[in-house]
């Protein structure tokens, strides 16, 4: 290197190390150090102990109590041979995205609904986040005896008044049935985020491209819909990280049945330890499924990511 002719990267690096020292100094690092600790054990901690368990086998009704470990028994039974899980997977795959499909088109139709000025939109904008407060066993329970029992639910009746053939939708469509439970339930939730997408694009570009002669349609297609697409993607990110975690619903309405037509993995996770007693095998399926989810959310969040950076990376 030339004399007087001075790296910048040498003198930014300590630089940027001396105002990182200014804004987090050890003091304050030494304050967070318990909140830092006490997060780790009550997440860490008990992820730790179900891989404990799951690299050990432990029948809970089993005489032998000694434990005996069996290493990755647990995972390879699973993964290999166990066909209930397979159809869990692909269950909790199918519904997961069904309602993710659902929840984001009504709640962009909803959101582009309440966007625009009319008497009494404050009203009908609290009364349609309020599905989201319910809880998802209630909900369950108003769908199920309310609305899908084949005797007295509303579906049915009106099925019937019109002359036209009554349904079990429990028994004949279960899947389709978890999905319009958590869909009335998740709807507000994106309607929430695509309404402050809304709310965020400048009214200067929509009179702009209705000067330049676009139609309402076009309107929506290429200009509404392009300043979206971050709203959309973060909709699908965190939607699908809430749905993959269903339960509620299921254990409520179908009880992973008919068979286990709507059984899922964390619905499976549970039949394992509440109706075998198999500590070592439902601890290998909570593993699997925070193995699975982590996947799906680490995509996920890879390509949120590339939008909000401007599709760098």
């Amino acid at each position: 290197m030339p004399v007087g002719i001075v790296d910048s990267q040498s003198i930014a690096a300590p630089a940027t190390s001396a105002a990182r020292r200014r804004r987090y100094p050890p003091q304050r690092l030494m304050l967070l150090l318990p909140a830092i600790v006490y997060l780790a054990l009550i997440t860490q901690a008990p992820f730790i102990l179900t891989l404990w368990y799951s690299i050990h086998k432990w029948i809970l009704d089993s005489p032998d109590l000694s434990k005996p470990l069996v290493g990755l028994d647990n995972f390879t039974y699973t993964v290999t041979q166990d066909t209930v899980f397979r159809d869990a997977v692909v269950n909790s795959i199918i519904i997961t995205f069904s309602i993710i499909a659902v929840t984001l088109l009504l709640g962009l139709a909803f959101a582009l609904l309440l966007h625009r000025p009319f008497p009494g939109r404050g009203l009908l904008r609290a009364l349609m986040i309020a599905p989201f407060f319910v809880m998802p066993t209630v909900n369950a329970v108003v769908w199920k005896n309310f609305l899908l029992d084949p005797i007295v639910g509303l579906f049915d009746w009106l099925l019937g008044a019109a002359h036209l053939h009554q349904v079990d939708w429990l028994t004949n469509y279960p899947k389709l049935s978890i999905v319009a439970i958590a869909a009335w339930q998740w709807t507000p939730f994106m309607m929430l985020i695509l309404l402050a997408g809304l709310q965020g694009i400048s009214d200067e570009v929509r009179e702009a491209s209705r000067m330049d002669g676009v139609s309402l349609w076009g309107e929506f297609l290429f200009v509404t819909l392009p300043l979206l697409v971050r709203y959309i993607e973060l909709c699908i990110l965190l939607g699908t990280i809430y749905v993959l975690n269903l339960f509620g619903e299921i254990r409520v309405a179908t009880g992973g049945g008919p068979g286990t037509q709507s059984t899922t993995v964390p619905y499976y996770t549970y039949q394992t330890i509440h109706d075998y007693n198999d500590v070592g095998a439902a601890a290998a399926l909570g593993v699997l499924a925070v193995i699975f989810a982590s996947i799906i959310a680490a995509v996920l969040l890879r390509l949120l990511t590339r939008t909000f950076s401007g599709g760098e990376g």
